[in-house]
């Protein structure tokens, strides 16, 4: 890192902790505790490593794509082929291999071959219910 980005990052995280004092302070925040605690309190919340956050970003992120969220309602009572996704979809076998490496990256979905055929189904009992109340909850907000 650059000094002039370092010196910058250094003002930015002196003038978060300037505002963080007032709203302890104010009582506008927690108030049991000093300002400086209440920064150790809210870094011990994400005291994961990065590989963790890393992981939920490549997770959330197979999720935020329409034709991923297809795959996995087409894929959500059995295991299917790639070529029926393709067939389903109206995708090319490149885009529709994107679209299941992603998925299978992410930890929702595993494989398996069967000589030229790979068939796929969601990866545990575990995301097949968090995809099943994840429609749910959509479906039960519009109506």
């Amino acid at each position: 890192m650059s000094i002039r980005v370092q010196s910058w990052v250094n003002l930015s995280t002196n003038i978060a902790q300037a505002r963080v004092k007032r709203l302890v302070n104010l009582g506008l925040a927690d108030s049991t505790c000093t300002p400086t605690e209440r920064i150790t309190q809210l870094k011990s919340r994400i005291h994961e490593d990065d590989r963790t956050f890393r992981e939920l970003e490549l997770f959330f992120a197979a999720l935020g794509d329409s034709t991923r969220l297809k795959i996995l309602k087409l894929i959500a009572d059995e295991e299917l082929c790639s070529c029926e996704f393709m067939a389903a979809l109206e995708l090319t076998q490149p885009t529709t291999s994107h679209h299941l490496g992603i998925l299978e990256r992410a930890g929702l979905l595993s494989s398996r071959r069967n000589g030229k055929w790979v068939f796929y189904k969601i990866a545990n009992s575990t995301v097949k219910g968090m995809v099943a109340k994840g429609f749910s909850l959509i479906e039960e907000y519009h109506s």
